[in-house]
């Protein structure tokens, strides 16, 4: 085995994360990558799928680097609701720059007015980075860097999204570790609950498998019950978030 000096940043990174059993383990080992990628503030969102059992209001937020009493203000003063960087980013599979926004996409004044203090902060130009995950749990990064810094060639673009790729995967292993046991389905019973999500009704659903419409009924109340819903909408998107439906 060669020697760890042989290896690229990348290739430390990859191993790093491979390695890691917490989150703070991941978040440390982007931060060591990032010093060697010029990029002076990162910060992760993590969107946890629809009827996930972490799915909430609070989006969970890692940021450093970042002026303390930016984060401070992005926290308290309502700045993740009119970020137009995230809405973007999560219609897209590539990187693009904060410069960029307003070419991809039209923003209404509150998001206009995040712009304009973000560049008042002094934050500089960085890339806004999608990633996704296991399920529709995605995420996004915010990549700065030095304000005097020539901008990255393209193959260094695209080793941090890679990188940052890496590290929301590592987040949802070690995340999706730590929640609830999984609900488990009968073969029967994810096959009617996949025709739910897709709006068909128990008559409907009783013509395709050659049931009555009475058994069907009784397979779905048991798919509310091990999810522990009480709509069929609402078992849909918890079907679809802890991938029981195909």
């Amino acid at each position: 085995m060669p020697p760890d000096n042989d290896f690229s940043e990348f290739e430390r990174l990859r191993r790093a994360l491979h390695g890691a059993d917490t989150l703070l383990q991941v978040q440390f080992a982007m931060q060591t990558f990032c010093h060697f990628a010029g990029v002076r503030m990162l910060s992760y969102f993590h969107y946890p799928p629809i009827g996930a059992a972490d799915f909430g209001p609070d989006i969970p937020i890692y940021a450093f680097g970042f002026p303390p009493q930016w984060v401070e203000a992005y926290r308290t003063q309502g700045f993740l609701q009119i970020d137009p960087l995230p809405r973007v980013a999560a219609q897209r599979t590539v990187p693009f720059w904060w410069s960029q926004i307003e070419e991809l996409t039209r923003l209404d004044a509150a998001e206009r007015g995040y712009m304009r203090q973000a560049r008042q902060a002094g934050l500089g130009d960085g890339l806004a980075i999608p990633v996704f995950g296991p399920n529709g749990r995605n995420g996004y990064y915010a990549a700065g860097f030095d304000k005097d810094a020539p901008r990255p060639d393209e193959s260094v673009v695209s080793e941090l999204h890679a990188a940052c790729q890496f590290a929301h995967l590592r987040f949802c292993d070690l995340i999706l570790q730590s929640l609830p046991e999984s609900v488990t389905l009968s073969q029967r019973e994810r096959q009617i609950l996949g025709y739910v999500v897709r709006g068909q009704s128990n008559q409907m659903i009783a013509d395709k498998l050659s049931l009555s419409a009475n058994t069907v009924d009784t397979y779905v109340r048991r798919c509310f019950d091990k999810l522990d819903v009480h709509d069929r909408v609402t078992a849909g998107l918890r079907g679809l978030a802890l991938g029981l439906v195909a």
